[in-house]
């Protein structure tokens, strides 16, 4: 073998490895596709390169990642048979190489951009199930047999990380499926709190992006707001329903849904240490005096904290068996009264700012 082959051959292999360093980094379907677009444009040279994904629903390959300089917007869509994305596509799984000055008419071109030297390389999985197309393109020079080898298998690594990711986007669909189903059946024993769950998964995640909390701190919080009450099927309808107020002996009973409700939550599969803490601690109030561990007011855990606020303000705001709802402007006032006692103080400020610029509360 002479040098040069030699040194082509490490400079594949070199880019195999960099390429899948990089995809373990990758967990979602599209930050496997960027991975994809950007070290192919460095490592083969192209002017671009695009990941057109399949969309079963609109038998269409559509543009949802890009590289280098776009031609076709994100979005661009390719109708079945159209062009010669789905030539490679559907003419199984080599990489279609296509020269400039051999472009056929039929192909798909985008307003002003030049002809170029083309590589298509489809994606599919061993059930023989098309993923997409990665498609680069350059002006000079052409590409050559090694370099579509060479992007063959960037395709191979490609399906096994989309697959991966695939697996784990389906897995956290069930688990918050299963989460909403569990949330959901505390609903259908109190026709009156219709909407809650969903309610506070959304603003508790409003007041969380506005605090700038990390991504994992985030899931926690959704999944804590999901099964808050969970503890709550464990309480007899007669008191969870009852129009008038609780009994001391009542509002003990009530009292222990939140550590009957941790306990529960820690047999659902996947739920975090961080949504424990919303489910046991959400009571708890910043002068120590809420429940079940009297904690005061930074031991209380933030997103505990957090949930109380946007907890309360739901409850406050839609009927529930013991009271009727009340206006937005009103819920709001009774915040505002419960700051440093009921309310970490700091918390209460965010939380009106994002009930502000939703609309729910009077402007600042």
């Amino acid at each position: 073998m002479h040098a040069r082959d030699i040194e082509r051959e490490n400079a594949g292999l070199r880019a195999l490895l960099d390429l899948g360093a990089q995809l373990l980094g990758a967990h979602t379907l599209r930050e496997v596709e960027a991975v994809l677009t950007s070290v192919a444009l460095r490592l083969m040279h192209s002017r671009y390169v695009y990941f057109l994904s399949v969309t079963p629903m609109q038998d269409a390959l559509i543009v949802t990642h890009s590289a280098g300089e776009s031609d076709p917007p994100l979005g661009f869509r390719v109708p079945r048979g159209q062009g010669l994305t789905w030539q490679a596509a559907l003419n199984g799984r080599e990489v279609l190489m296509v020269a400039r000055e051999q472009i056929p008419p039929t192909a798909v071109r985008t307003p002003g951009a030049p002809d170029q030297h083309l590589l298509f390389a489809p994606l599919y999985t061993s059930h023989n199930e098309l993923l997409g197309v990665l498609a680069l393109g350059r002006v000079e020079p052409p590409f050559s047999t090694q370099e579509r080898e060479l992007l063959l298998a960037f395709a191979h690594a490609g399906t096994v990380a989309l697959e991966r990711a695939r697996e784990a986007q389906k897995a956290a669909e069930a688990q918050e499926n299963t989460l909403l189903v569990l949330g959901l059946a505390m609903e259908a024993r109190d026709y009156e709190t219709q909407g809650h769950t969903r309610r506070t998964v959304k603003l508790s995640q409003q007041l969380g992006r506005a605090l700038e909390l990390p991504k994992a701190a985030l899931d926690d919080l959704r999944q804590g707001a999901y099964l808050h009450d969970l503890g709550k099927l464990n309480i007899p309808d007669r008191v969870l329903l009852k129009p008038g107020p609780l009994d001391e002996n009542e509002w003990a009973l009530m009292r222990q849904h939140t550590v009957t409700g941790e306990n529960l939550a820690r047999r659902v599969p996947g739920v975090t240490s961080g949504a424990l803490s919303v489910i046991r601690s959400h009571h708890e109030r910043w002068d120590g005096r809420g429940y079940p561990d009297g904690l005061q007011s930074e031991n209380i855990p933030l997103l505990a904290r957090l949930f109380a606020l946007v907890d309360v303000f739901d409850a406050l705001t839609h009927d529930r068996p013991y009271h009727a709802a009340i206006p937005a402007a009103e819920a709001l006032e009774l915040l505002r009264a419960g700051e440093g006692t009921q309310f970490d103080p700091a918390l209460l400020q965010t939380f009106l700012s994002v009930l502000s610029e939703e609309g729910t509360g009077p402007q600042a």
